[in-house]
């Protein structure tokens, strides 16, 4: 059962036949041509023996010099390879260090608001410094010194000068980053260090100061040096502006050293990208090693082995594969014609020892993908589905192999027309799953492996992978941004249930005082048909609520665009109006009956719902610096041609001042909230995006005029077969595929 293209994995052969010249007739030949037709065989032999000898004693040195070559590469792998592993782990503790004085500084961030230099000073003489910190130091917004764990308050020295307090120096509020210097020699312990400085802020953003940790560099060094590669090899602790901050062997002094200068030829650096490092460095020394770029932080870690020690190492190897190959010319030499009369017989049975070998992989490879957890293996051949590794008898590998054997699935299969992915969903005894489909054609081959055996259906290798709880959980998100934004609207609801309520009282009063006075039987039924309306106006809030709380299944039920809107309108209205905000609607001109999608109405309305009550809060946010401002929210709907396809654009837009340039890109990624904390989860655009993609549709973002606009795109379903082709397009066979989707710009 192959499983790989066989003719692809063996090189096509091919015989060429010389030209035949026909032999003169006996009658035209001279006397002595038999002689000379001899003379001529035995001077070819000797001619193809003496290639014979050239080769013989050409290949064994050529597989030496490439025998030679290829472990000289090894070793560069290896010692590369080597290089990449101890460069990680250095990257890995500069993280930690760098990490652990991070959280050191977070923990000035509970000074008081006003705190004395004797307050500052006590608290940084007890404060526990990391590892290698020698000082740390509070430096008040203009720059001076107020006090160290070294100097106590009064000192008079000012740092504004210094690179790591100035980039500080502002009232920016997202200036809220760790800073780390360059080298610099430090004005109060006189040690050349690395500096950490974070900017202490107020909650309006003013600078209330900045604390620095000074980090010793001959840590750095001194750590370097006990792993430092054999000969002359190399650590070297580089910065994304490329300065170097340590480095062993050191090159000169700490004070402006220049990677370009110390590491020439070291291309990862401006591509912030993991690689090899290959060059000769200031001591005139070539170096072969493994640059490892951090990410978290703006630093690169170098390591380079000493090449020339490297390929010192392997001179009594060459010596070795010298003598070998002498040895090894002259053993072919007297083999030569042996090997020629027996080549053929040789390739024969190395290609069937190949192939036996090749089908043992295949049988290898096929039984481990199927022990992995939730893949079925089947292979398909003759109409016939045989299970590989599985024998357990489960219901969803019974009902995929009944699926691959049905006439249909088979028709595609030999027609060339089945997909190679495809998501498919099964149900059986009372379960639903939705499992992907993997198809792999295999080439028919004959015995000796090359060209078609014959006329049957190929066989096919089909992998299974049940994505239902990967599906399912997704709806579990999707619930739970749902129920996030049902408290949203709880009082909403009961403003809208409020008024119906008073109506409904009021009425009935009337009705009661009207039956008192025998007033005619006109007036009560006026009465009570007012309270009929009112009770269908709270049934259908209430319906609107119970849909958009209900738990979603995995079937496409396509719905009106208008509708949900409507909905949307239904539920939000009266606390969109209550806080003062204009809600509009403009409905599509172009579609009879509605715009319809492929969506269900309570995950569209979901989706709508959670964009009306972000641009509420972006306006609501916009009032605390302007009170009075006048709040629109504009919901529209559009239908459209793009791509020979009929679309539906559904836009809603605020005027509450866009989105931050810094957020806009991240705007869909789950638990990313531009809110206060404990103001927002940070599910319910990236829920929403989910919802619009699986549809088949986008959802994108982006900032206009005053305020941001988001644009839901989903195909048109203009007639009951399409709402037929819509729902077949997730329960229906290798058909669905993942659209491309954007976030916005």
């Amino acid at each position: 059962m192959p499983f790989f293209d066989a003719a692809a994995m063996t090189p096509e052969s091919s015989t060429q036949t010389a030209p035949v010249t026909p032999f003169p007739d006996e009658r035209d030949l001279p006397a002595k041509a038999p002689e000379g037709a001899a003379l001529w065989q035995g001077a070819s032999r000797r001619v193809l023996l003496c290639l014979l000898l050239l080769l013989a004693l050409l290949v064994p040195a050529s597989v030496a010099f490439i025998t030679i070559q290829l472990h000289e590469q090894h070793e560069d792998d290896v010692a590369v390879a080597a290089s990449r592993k101890l460069a990680l782990a250095l990257t890995s503790h500069l993280e930690r260090t760098v990490e652990s004085i991070e959280s050191f500084l977070d923990g000035f961030s509970t000074l008081p608001d006003d705190p004395s230099p004797e307050e500052i000073y006590t608290r940084l003489l007890t404060a526990r410094l990391p590892a290698s910190v020698i000082q740390v130091t509070f430096v008040d917004p203009s720059g001076a010194v107020v006090a160290s764990n070294l100097l106590p308050p009064g000192n008079g020295i000012n740092l504004a000068d210094r690179e790591h307090i100035r980039v500080h120096m502002n009232d920016d509020p997202t200036d809220r980053e760790i800073f780390i210097s360059k080298p610099v020699k430090g004005r109060i312990s006189g040690t050349w260090s690395i500096q950490f400085t974070r900017a202490l802020r107020a909650p309006d953003g003013k600078l209330r100061g900045i604390i620095a940790a000074s980090y010793q560099i001959s840590d750095f060094i001194e750590f370097y040096e006990k792993l430092l590669p054999e000969g002359q090899g190399l650590i070297a602790l580089v910065g994304f502006d490329g300065v170097v901050r340590a480095s062993v062997p050191a090159a000169s002094q700490l004070d402006g050293m220049d990677a370009a200068a110390i590491l020439p030829g070291l291309e990862t650096l401006g591509s912030h990208a993991n690689g090899p490092y290959v060059g000769v460095a200031w001591d005139d020394v070539r170096r072969i090693g493994y640059s490892v770029h951090s990410d978290r932080y703006p630093f690169l870690v170098v390591v380079a082995a000493d090449r020339g020690a490297i390929l010192a190492e392997s001179h009594d190897f060459h010596v070795a594969i010298w003598g070998i190959a002498g040895g090894l010319g002259l053993t072919l030499a007297a083999l030569a014609l042996f090997g020629l009369r027996h080549s053929r017989l040789e390739r024969a049975y190395r290609e069937r020892e190949l192939k036996a070998h090749a089908q043992e992989r295949e049988a290898q490879v096929l039984q481990a993908i199927s022990r992995v957890p939730g893949i079925h293996v089947l292979h398909v051949e003759n109409g016939r589905a045989v299970r590989i590794g599985d024998a357990t008898d489960d219901i969803l590998p019974r009902l995929i192999a009944a699926r691959v054997e049905t006439p249909e699935f088979l028709a595609q299969v030999a027609q060339g027309n089945a997909p190679s992915v495809a998501i498919e969903h099964f149900s059986g005894d009372g379960e639903a799953f939705e499992v992907e489909l993997v198809l792999t054609r295999l080439r028919p081959t004959t015995e000796d492996g090359f060209g078609p055996a014959d006329s049957a259906p190929p066989a096919t290798v089909v992998f299974a992978l049940d994505e239902t709880a990967k599906r399912m959980e997704e709806n579990k998100l999707y619930q739970m941004s749902k129920m996030a934004a049902l408290g949203e609207l709880v009082t909403g609801l009961a403003h809208e249930i409020n008024q119906p309520l008073g109506v409904i009282r009021l009425a009935a009063s009337n009705a009661m005082t009207g039956l008192r006075k025998g007033l005619p039987g006109e007036h009560t039924s006026e009465k009570l048909e007012r309270i009929i309306r009112q009770v269908e106006r709270m049934k259908s809030i209430i319906d609107h609520m119970r849909i958009f709380g209900r738990k979603d299944a995995l079937t496409i039920d396509p719905s009106s665009a208008e509708t949900a809107v409507e909905g949307t309108l239904q539920v939000l209205g009266t606390e969109i109006r209550l806080d003062g905000i204009e809600l509009s609607f403009a409905g599509s001109a172009g579609s009879a009956g509605g715009a319809r999608v492929p969506c269900r109405q309570e995950q569209l309305e979901q989706v709508l719902i959670n964009l009306v009550l972000n641009a509420r809060d972006a306006i609501r946010a916009r009032r605390q610096d302007e009170p009075d401002f006048a709040g629109r929210i504009a919901i529209a709907i559009e239908c459209c041609e793009m791509d020979a396809q009929s679309w539906v654009l559904v836009t809603v837009r605020d005027n509450g001042g866009g989105i931050p340039a810094a957020a806009i890109g991240k705007i869909f990624q789950p638990f990313f909230t531009t809110k206060p904390p404990g103001q927002g989860t940070g599910l319910g655009l990236s829920v929403s995006f989910g919802i619009i993609r699986e549809y088949g549709g986008t959802l994108t973002v982006a900032n206009v005029e005053d305020g941001a606009v988001f644009t839901i795109a989903m195909p048109q379903v203009e007639t009951e077969a399409g709402e037929e082709a819509a729902r077949a397009a997730v329960a229906s066979p290798i058909k669905r595929s993942e659209p491309e989707t954007s976030s916005g710009s």
